[in-house]
């Protein structure tokens, strides 16, 4: 070996397989966080795009919210109609059949 190649006999580390395509990738997630970057800058910039969208995902939180409690109330539901009536009086899950999962047992 001479001072000139002090590598000789290793392989170049970007002729080893597959180091292209992560190159590439590399590249890639760079120049996304480029723009990400731009854009929030944008943002920072601009107070009423920042406005927009903390409006916009307000909304969509509120909308969320109201789809989960309307599912809520629906499973509720038929929760209920699934085990049948109950007595009147006779709290939840301590029907007459004795299929509830609690059952309330008086104690003088």
């Amino acid at each position: 070996m001479t001072a000139e190649e002090p590598t000789a006999g290793r392989r170049d580390a970007t002729s080893a397989p597959g180091v292209e395509p992560l190159q590439a990738a590399a590249r890639q997630l760079i120049a996304a966080a480029r723009a990400f970057l731009d854009a929030a800058e944008a943002l920072v910039d601009d107070p009423e795009a920042v406005g927009r969208v903390v409006e916009a995902v307000s909304e969509t939180a509120q909308e969320a919210a109201r789809i989960a409690a309307a599912a809520g109330r629906r499973a509720a539901r038929a929760a209920a109609e699934a085990t049948g009536p109950a007595s009147p009086g006779t709290p939840p899950g301590d029907d007459e059949g004795g299929s509830g999962a609690v059952r309330n047992i008086p104690v003088d």
